[in-house]
Order: structure tokens, then sequence, then C-alpha cells
């Protein structure tokens, strides 16, 4: 090509040229190239062309790094992908049995059959082959080690979130010698509390290669979830899986929804350990009676009757460890059987009195207090077989949770008063004697958790006493920490609740930039807000704790960390900008560039404004996954009266709900500077629909989240002239643009003319069954046409009423409303009671039926002609219902039978006897979110007609209520849900009864 031409012979026909020409625009963008350089001669114009063939070539190069042509996307089908790290991950595995993830099939080869087999496998077993007794792993190397779990939980986790896992936590620590501990650096193989899609799921034990995560997704966020996922980390599969469950459960194949019934496959001796343990019923890694049932009232696991009781167990609990988990987790670990994880302040410990004289004793105390705080460990008598090295008979503290851990002594014989202080929260106390000891007394001691001291750690945790359960009364904690020198000490608080007061007088926490009490004061704290971060300004700082006698609260959890600023070592890596931030650093980049998911370089950001006739537009790194937390904005730009038509070819992006809250493509028309249609937002795999733009303007963003990547999407984009946009495409109504052409519609109470342009009146008579919708009067936004009648009967499920809204109103006025209006019916015509009658342009109140039918007619006489209206018609839960003779039924929610029922109902039935006799009602299906004191969502029936009356009832979970008839002639039923976990709630039947009457045989069919 030649070398450059001077400059100052370049700037003279030079003009300004962006990468961000389109290759089918190339020629337009020449010839306005060549006008705009003026009057050049021969000799600029080859420098320019010169100049603009590299420019161009370099654009192109660009464009085509990322680009598809339309050819490639119609005529390859590219895979679904997801995230190499899906084995780690139990929402990225590839299979699952419930809420169990599995690994790879190569690793899980059993469980893998297991998931595929397509039927219970009820006769390919012997049944007088020995079956191992519970549901536990067989798999050594799943187990871990010292049952020592290491753990961390995600930042995004509230403060809340952090104490309830912690709370499942020590629930297992206190039970079992399971112990949960904070990951460190030396800890390569540790769980992971975070949140992903796949809800609330685990894998069993230790899967090693090692993070691996357990999900406490959206609305498993409860004290008993937790626990039960915990099994699953522990080691446990779910308990009706193990192969002798034929003897006391029932699987009931055909309630089972279709495809989950791999959900129900029993387990075999090479992956459950056989420990002599009895069927545990009340365990919490128990199913319910209802699991992936096809309705709520069908059982799939019937429990065998008791044979004293001759009651059915109760199974499905998640509010407990049961005695049956306890004593399998011990077994599982080898737990000693002599001593217990102690959580308590302070106590006494003792060795056991009269053990065996024929053999020894092995026992083990696991001390555990809150962090920041040591425990002081005071021997107070102490008399053992002494051996030379106290080899065989001992009395051992280690500073620590495990073996592992530094010993501070090791002890036998008859030995003085002796006190031990750990330097973490964690003491581990062993005491093994053989056969030798025999009269010997042992030992006792006495222990105290203490809070404060001195702490030279690079890193570490500082919580208030008993976090987090409340702080215990009238302590004063005072922790100096030291970092090494030519660092600062960051403070960054996870959580914050101490008692509340304007100068902090009652409890506090208070920072000071040094060790001394007269260093300066960083900050003094009470209330609930959580502090900022806090660093010192060397390498020392103080935090003291305070709380007086009264009104303890949850207390405070905060890291501390040695800090510098990572940023000023050109050795960071950044290729653009780095950030500090407390214990480390990350990478930015400058506008028009975005971080690569390697957190080092920078590559070019996707999105950008498009004004090509047609082409491709694909997801970054498309077809390979996208990356993590990707941010793109397209905004492809038509022609004024053209539209632009997207249909894609590929979509596969995580999630699968409406709200798309992982990762999502939101698609909007761009119709003025503030003003924007919203076309939808998707997720998931399927293909959204085609999508025209009203404008000539369309918007595309793509968003992902920080973990599970997909494959992406590919679409293809191309530009048609709108014929709507010259007189409305000949359409008498409504004109809709398609690809090439336009058809044409009409307004409701019309049809289409034969012609297909113009528009004719058509019926104006409507049935309406769903239960939520816009209807509007004829010919609505334009006048409604003279001498027009028309009619709407709606239909809601029973036990809901109908509520009409009217958004738009506007009829030829009259004081009696004798010309145009609408009347509405509290019923099924007009035979019903009149709930309004309508005129004018004043909007109506909303108008509620008070049953589940409503009746609406529109009436216009021969003159004066107005917009009409439109309203939003809905049902509302509740009301009064008269019982007859005649078995009524009523359901939980409009939806019922499609879907759960919504956040925060509130409803209230009254269900009066026609009569004067009394109210039989009984419950047909019952499924309601549980809790041990139905303190979420609920059921409560009072027998009159307020909830002043005798409750008979307060009603959750999933077994169905007993049959209840009132004592007098009224029942209320009362249903609430919180804000969060919907379930399929409940149908009823109901009915009068006379007063003598107490069965009846068909009340419920």
């Amino acid at each position: 090509m030649g070398p450059w031409p001077p400059s100052t012979e370049r700037k003279s026909c030079v003009c300004t040229l962006q990468c961000t020409i389109r290759r089918n625009r190339r020629r337009e963008r020449e010839q306005l190239m060549m006008a705009s350089c003026g009057d050049p001669g021969i000799k600029c114009q080859l420098y320019w062309r010169w100049w603009l063939m590299g420019i161009l070539a370099l654009c192109a190069r660009e464009l085509d790094a990322s680009n598809f042509t339309i050819q490639e996307l119609l005529n390859n089908k590219y895979p679904h992908l997801v995230s190499a790290d899906i084995y780690l991950d139990p929402c990225k595995s590839e299979g699952f049995v419930g809420d169990i993830a599995l690994g790879r099939p190569e690793d899980d080869k059993y469980e893998w059959e297991l998931r595929h087999q397509n039927n219970l496998d009820k006769h390919n077993h012997t049944d007088e082959k020995k079956r191992p007794e519970r549901a536990a792993t067989a798999r050594p190397e799943r187990l871990w080690e010292h049952a020592v779990i290491p753990y961390e939980i995600e930042s995004n986790f509230s403060g809340e979130h952090r104490a309830l896992f912690k709370q499942a936590m020590r629930h297992w620590e206190n039970y079992t010698c399971v112990k949960f501990v904070e990951k460190g650096p030396e800890h390569l193989e540790y769980i992971i509390f975070t949140e992903r899609s796949c809800g609330c799921c685990s894998f069993v034990g230790k899967r090693g290669g090692g993070s691996q995560a357990i999900s406490i997704g959206k609305n498993c966020d409860k004290f008993g979830i937790v626990v039960h996922e915990l099994g699953h980390v522990v080691g446990f599969w779910h308990e009706h899986t193990r192969p002798d469950r034929d003897n006391h459960v029932q699987i009931i194949t055909k309630n089972i929804m279709i495809g989950q019934e791999y959900n129900f496959n029993k387990l075999t001796e090479e992956e459950v350990n056989s420990l002599g343990l009895p069927y545990d019923y009340a365990s919490i890694m128990h199913y319910a009676r209802n699991t992936f049932s096809k309705s709520t009232y069908l059982d799939t696991i019937l429990p065998q009757e008791e044979p004293h009781t001759k009651k059915l167990p109760e199974i499905g609990q998640r509010i407990r460890l049961s005695q049956g988990d306890i004593a399998q987790t011990n077994l599982l670990y080898k737990c000693p059987k002599c001593g217990r994880t102690i959580q308590t302040p302070k106590g006494i410990i003792s060795s056991p009195q009269n053990p065996p004289s024929d053999e020894g004793v092995h026992c083990e105390w696991r001390i555990t207090a809150t962090h920041g705080e040591r425990i002081v460990f005071n021997i107070t008598d102490l008399d053992i077989f002494e051996t030379p090295k106290c080899d065989t008979d001992y009395l051992e503290i280690r500073d620590g949770y495990w073996v592992k851990s530094p010993m501070l002594g090791r002890l036998c014989g008859s030995n003085t008063i002796q006190s031990f202080i750990s330097t973490s929260h964690r003491l581990l106390v062993t005491y093994k004697t053989s056969s030798r000891q025999g009269n010997h007394r042992g030992f006792s001691a006495n222990y105290e958790a203490v809070c404060g001291g001195d702490v030279v750690m690079e890193e570490g945790i500082l919580q208030s006493p008993n976090f987090p359960e409340d702080y215990r009364p009238n302590k004063e904690c005072l922790w100096r920490i030291t970092v090494p020198d030519n660092y600062q000490v960051a403070l960054q608080f996870q959580s914050f609740e101490v008692e509340n007061h304007d100068n902090c007088v009652y409890d506090y926490l208070e920072v000071r930039d040094g060790h001394d009490i007269a260093s300066k004061l960083l900050g003094k704290y009470c209330g609930y807000k959580v502090p900022d971060e806090i660093v010192s300004s060397g390498n020392k700082m103080s935090v003291k704790f305070v709380s007086d006698g009264s009104v303890p609260k949850a207390g405070f959890s905060a890291k501390f960390m040695k800090e510098l600023d990572e940023c000023k070592n050109t050795e960071h890596g950044c290729d653009h900008e780095c950030v500090n931030t407390l214990g480390g650093y990350r990478c930015e980049c400058h506008i028009g560039y975005e971080l690569h998911s390697d957190g080092r370089k920078c590559e070019d950001a996707c999105g950008g404004i498009i004004d090509d006739i047609n082409g491709t537009i694909v997801s970054p790194s498309f077809p390979d996954v996208y990356p993590p937390n990707k941010h793109c904005v397209w905004e492809i730009m038509a022609l004024p009266k053209y539209r632009i038509t997207l249909n894609f070819t590929h979509f596969d992006l995580e999630g699968n709900n409406q709200d798309c809250e992982y990762d999502s493509l939101q698609i909007r028309s761009k119709l003025g500077e503030n003003e924007v249609r919203k076309h939808g937002v998707f997720c998931g795999s399927h293909l959204p629909p085609t999508i025209t733009s009203e404008g000539n303007n369309l918007r595309i963003e793509f968003n992902s989240d920080n973990s599970v990547q997909k494959s992406g999407f590919a679409a293809i984009f191309s530009t048609d002239r709108d014929e709507c946009v010259t007189r409305n495409g000949g359409c008498q109504h409504i004109c809709k643009n398609t690809l090439g052409s336009y058809i044409c519609a009409c307004h409701n109470g019309y049809v289409l003319h034969d012609n297909k342009h113009d528009c004719k009146e058509g019926s104006c008579t409507h049935q309406i069954n769903s239960p939520v919708g816009e209807i509007s009067s004829p010919n609505y936004p334009d006048f409604y046409p003279s001498k027009k009648e028309c009619a709407w009967l709606f239909t809601a499920t029973p036990g809901h009423r109908i509520k009409i809204i009217f958004d738009e109103f506007e009829l030829e006025p009259h004081q009696e409303c004798a010309y145009d209006h609408i009347v509405v019916y509290d019923g099924d015509s007009n035979e019903a009671p009149t709930l309004g009658r309508f005129c004018g342009s004043k909007v109506p109140h909303p108008v509620l039926a008070s049953s589940n039918r409503m009746y609406m007619m529109f009436k216009s006489d021969a003159s004066v002609q107005r917009r009409g209206f439109k309203a939003t018609h809905k049902t509302v839960c509740g009301g009064r219902l008269i019982a007859h003779t005649s078995v009524e039924h009523l359901y939980s929610h409009a939806k019922y039978g499609d879907q759960n029922y919504d956040n925060k109902e509130d409803c209230d039935w009254f269900i009066i006897a026609k009569d004067n006799g009394r109210v039989r009602l009984s419950f047909l299906t019952f499924e309601v979110e549980h809790e041990q004191d139905c303190g979420y969502d609920f059921v409560d029936v009072y027998d009159g007609r307020d909830d002043s009356s005798h409750l008979l009832g307060k009603f959750c979970g999933n077994k169905v209520p007993p049959e209840m008839i009132s004592t007098g002639d009224s029942i209320l039923l009362r249903f609430r849900s919180d804000d969060t976990i919907n379930m399929k709630g409940f149908s009823v039947a109901y009915a009068e009864i006379e007063s003598y009457e107490d069965d009846d045989d068909d009340f419920a069919d």
C-alpha cells in the first residue's frame, strides 16, 4: 500500500471517519467523504483513497471479529452450553435426585443409573439378602476428614442470612462431633453457601477437587431447610431411598408427577452404609407424604401403621435433627461416645464416674465460644495413671477444633492445678485411658469464655459474645489488633444490631486508631445500621464492645484484615486502571472497553448503535458461554417511517421464570426522548417470539450475573417500511405492520369486512372466565356507535368475587342516566340486584360483586356519542357465602389448580346457613406452607361470624384438616399468606345441615 503521506498533506484532505461505519453502507459514506474533502487534486485523492482503505480494513477486522452473517445464523445449529464448573456448583449439575445434585457421570455411575431408571424397581431385589439400615453414604471418600467441614459464606448474603446459616451449623455441632469451621488457607476442600437458580440443593458428602456449593435460594432460607441441606453435605441421602424402605413405607407410583419417579428409586449397598439403626420416620432427611405428588391431597409415600398406636407416623418434618439423625451421624463419623459439644459460656466437665474396669475410656469435649472470645480452661483435680510420656492414659488440651490443632498440654499422673487459655474461640479436650486406670479418679475442670485480648493476625473475625444469638449482659470486650508492619488494619462489618441510643450510652462498639486509650476515635456505633468500612492509619487498631444489664440484641460480626494499596505496585496486571479495595484490588477499563473474564485484560465493549438495514446481534463470546457480570446495550436505528423486526435463531440464558432475576435480555421500543414501550424480558432456553418495534428505534439490553453462564443468544434483525404510517394503510380502524406488508384489524364490537380494510358491527355479547383482564366499549378509543347494546357475563372461581375498576370513562351525561349508560348487576343476569348505573364523564368507583358472578350491560341511544370506557376486571377472595342443603365449593385462590396462591393473601369467607341450620365444612385438598406454629401461611376456622368466636382450628402444612360443623348458623374461614413460599392452596366443600344432623356420607362428593 506504500508509506503514509506527509502529515501536512494528510491534514488537508483527511476527514473524520469512525469505526462504526457499516460494510453495507460504505459506498454511500465514500461519496460523502469525497464531498467533504473540498476540491482535492489527484494527489490528495490518492492519499485519501490510501488512508480510507487502511481505516476500512481495520474497521472490517473489528466488525468481523464479533459479527455473524445472517446465513451463518440461519444455516447453523449451535449447542446449548453451561460454564465448566458445573460439577462443583450443585445448581450447575446435569442431574438431580430431588434436591441432591449429581456429580460427573463417570464419578457417580450408580446415581446416574438411578436417575435414569424408568420404574421403581419393585421386583428386582431379593428379600432374603441383608439390607443396609440407613441412607448414609457408604463411600469413605465422601466423608469429611476428622468430621471437619470448612465453610465460606458468599458476601451477597445479609447479616440475617449469615446468622441463620450459623445457627443451623451450630445445631449440627451441638448434637454430633461434626465441626463447621471457617475456611482457611490450609483448607483445600470446603463448602460455599451461595444462592443459585436451583433454589435449595447440595451434593451428598464431600465431592473433592476444591470448593463445592450448597445453594440456599429464595424461599429456602428457613432453619429446618438449611439443616436438611447440611445433612446432604454431611453425607446423607433421603431416608426413603434406603434399600429396606418397602418394609416401612409404601410408594404410590400412580400419584407421582410424570418424570419425577426417579426420586423414589432405592439405593443399593454400594451407596449406603449398614450401621444397624432402625428406619427413621422422624428424620429431617425424610420426604413428606405428598412430595412430588400430582395433587396435594394424593400421597406419594404412605408410612405403615405403628403397631402399638395403630396410627400413621408423621413424616417430612423440617424442624430439627431427630434422635435417629444424631445417632446415625455419630456412628458415621465414629464420634466418641463419651463427651459432647459445648456451646455455653462457662461450665464444668469431668471424667466419667465408675467406668468399666476392663476396658479403656475415650472422651472428647469440643468447647466452642464466639469469634473474638478465648477459652480459659482450669484443671481443678487430676489423677490419671502415669506413663513416661503420657502415651496411653492422658488428658489432652488442643488449641483449636481438631487433632491437628496445636497442643497446649498432655497430662497424666497427679499434677497440681493448671490453667490453659486458647488463642481462638475453640478448644478440644480429649480424655483417654486404658484398663490400667483402675481406681484413679480421672479429672475435673471448669472453663469460661472470655472476650478481648491481643490479636496478632493478618486477618480474622470479631463477634459479640454469643453471636448470632443475643449478646450477654454486662460485658466489656477490648480487642487490640496488630497486623504486620507497613500495613493498615481494615475492619469490615457483616452484621450489626446493638441497642440503639442517640449518643450510644448503653450498648456500643468503639473503634480507635491504635492501642492506647488516647488513640484517635475512629467511630462509636450502636443501633441497626451496618457501619461503613474502617481503616486505621497504621498497623494497630483497638475495638471495644460494651453492653449494659438490659435490652440484649443480636450483636455484631466483623472481619478484620491487613490492608495495602496494591495499585501502587506496578505488577497488579491491570490493562487500564487499578482500583484499591479492602483486602485487595480490582481492575477497571476505560470507556468503550469492558473487563475480560480473567479480571485483568480489557476488551472492546459489547453493544453500540447500529444503523444497518439488516444484520445480526449475538451475545458476547457467542457461540461460547458469555462472561459473568456482563451488561450490553444495542440500539438499532432505522430510517423514519420504518420498523425493525427481530427474530431469534438461538436462545440460552440462565433462568426460567417470569422475573428473569439472574441473566436476562430486555427489549424495548424507544418512541421519544423519555417514552419507551417494553416488549418483554426473556431468559431460559425457549426462543422469544418475533418482535417488531413500534417506532424506528429498538433497544436490546443484555445482563448476566456472577454465576452459571450459558451459550447466550443470536438474532437476526431487519428493517421494513411501515405502510401503516401513510393514511393508516387504508384500514378503517387499526393497521398492524408486518414484515413486507400489513394487516387491518377492528375495534371491540366490530369485525373485519371481506375487503380486509373496512370494519362492520359484530356481536357484542361476551362471556369472561379469566381472573383478570381488560374490557372496553365498542370502537374504543374512538366514539362508540349509536343504538348499540352490549353485555358481559363474568364468572370467577367459587369463593371469589368479581371487581370492576374503570380506568377511562366518558358517556353521554344525564341526571338519571336515561340515555347512554352502563348498568352492573350482582348476579348472572339483568334480573339480579343492581350494583350501579353510570354515565357522564366522572370515573365510577370500583364495583364489587357479592359472589363469583357479575353481569354488565352497555346501551347507547340514537344521538350523542362519546369515547366510551375502558375497565379492568379482577377477582377478590372472600365474601359472604350462603350455605344451602346442596354441597357447594370454594377455593383458596382464583387460579387454584393452575398455579400456587400469591404472597400476602388476606381472605375472609363468612359462610351462613340459609335456613338457620348449621354449617358443615370439609377440606377436600390442603397444601399450605408448613411451620410448627403455623406462623407463616395459615387457615383459621371460627365457630361464628367473627374472630372473637371460638377457634375450631389453625391449620397449615399438607395434612387435610378434619371435618367441622358449626354450633350456630355460621362459620368464618380465614386464609393468610406471608411474602415468601407459595403452595398449592386448598379446596373446601360446605353445606347447610339440620341441627340434628351429624353425618352425611355423600357430603364431600
